[in-house]
């Protein structure tokens, strides 16, 4: 098999470097340009006319970590009132030019840790991937990135497993100062009901957002129970992902997956019609997991309704189905509407409703 010459992409990645010693990544639809202080500069949507940024993003800042209980478990309500911004940089360097996708390596030295940060931006994409790796080496430290956003909104919203949770961007009352870091999955979202910007992740969960400024905890070093807790290297990505109207009509959801769940490149050849095992249509759908069934024959499909809205699904297999019905976690059956016809299976959700199916083919 011959494989077709590679053609240069429509939407060119360009990179510049500046007499100020800062460094821009371009397509034609966003521009970042990063810092010598290696947080960025200016994030700019060109789609949409407009900054992502009212400072500079991807700020880290260092803070005394020593909790009244609870070491490893707790984070004070006041580790704001002492802390510092890291923004010595060692090297800030291109290691990317081409095309399809450009690079800037920031490598920073604190005390004995080590902070490398890779900023990707690909062809036709305005998601600016960010990879980091951290040596790390402290004790009664934490580290937070912090992106000030130029999105106002009353609540953000943060992914959940199978769904999400919204809470307020201020802190007016003592419920809302209590939750001043919040849990999240794949991302955490501001959106005004045109445009939002949403924080991915691959490996970070503990997020705080006030006012515009979306914050996002990297790494600790409590002592107990264990006091090597943290040490030595984490590997993890985060993104800035700008977008036009909501997080649901902006596709934060499909983002944060592919980000976690990126392609493979393996070597083989085409089977079928490469349509895959299940097409869906109609209401969108998250996937949960697939498995053998405990003890019976068939699988078990789970998906969930991941943006709160309520429809009519339709799945379509790559072979007959000759049963499906719906199962609990016990895979016990359950009562739930399920349609078949021929290879394809219906199924009515309510919004965030988790769904568990076992087929048999």
């Amino acid at each position: 098999m011959t494989l077709p010459e590679p053609s240069e992409p429509s939407d060119r990645v360009r990179v510049r470097d500046h007499a100020d010693g800062t460094i821009t990544l371009e397509n034609d639809m966003v521009r970042y340009t990063i810092g010598r202080d290696g947080a960025i500069a200016e994030g700019y949507d060109k789609a949409a006319g407009r900054s992502l940024l009212s400072d500079r993003g991807n700020q880290l800042w260092a803070y005394v970590d020593r909790p009244r209980a609870w070491d490893a478990w707790d984070i004070d309500e006041t580790y704001e009132d002492a802390g510092f911004e890291i923004k010595d940089v060692d090297a800030l360097d291109v290691i990317e030019e081409g095309p399809i996708r450009a690079a800037i390596r920031v490598t920073r030295s604190w005390r004995g840790s080590r902070f490398v940060q890779t900023y990707r931006l690909l062809s036709g994409s305005k998601q600016l991937d960010i990879a980091t790796d951290i040596d790390w080496h402290e004790r009664n430290v934490l580290i937070r990135a912090v992106f000030p956003t130029e999105v106002h909104a009353h609540e953000a919203t943060f992914e959940t497993i199978f769904g999400v949770q919204r809470r307020p961007t201020r802190r007016n009352t003592p419920w809302e100062r209590a939750r001043f870091e919040v849990s999240a999955h794949r991302f955490v979202d501001l959106s005004e009901p045109d445009y939002g910007v949403a924080l991915l992740n691959d490996g970070k969960y503990g997020y705080s957002v006030l006012g515009s400024t979306i914050g996002v905890s990297l790494v600790r070093g409590p002592l107990h129970p264990d006091p090597f807790a943290d040490e030595g290297e984490h590997h993890f990505s985060l993104a800035l992902y700008p977008h036009a109207g909501n997080w649901v009509e902006g596709g934060v959801v499909q983002a944060a997956q592919a980000l976690n769940a990126p392609l493979v490149v393996t070597s083989g050849s085409t089977v079928g019609s490469g349509n895959g095992f299940v097409r869906l249509s109609g209401l969108p759908l998250g996937f949960g997991a697939l498995k053998r069934a405990h003890d019976r024959e068939g699988v078990v499909l789970r998906v969930y309704e991941p943006h709160g809205s309520r429809g009519t699904s339709t799945l379509t297999f790559d072979r007959p189905v000759k049963n499906a019905s719906r199962v609990n976690l016990l895979e016990e059956d359950i009562d739930g509407d399920v349609t078949i016809e021929g290879n394809a299976v219906s199924i009515s959700l309510r919004p965030f409703e988790l769904v568990s199916l076992l087929l048999e083919f």
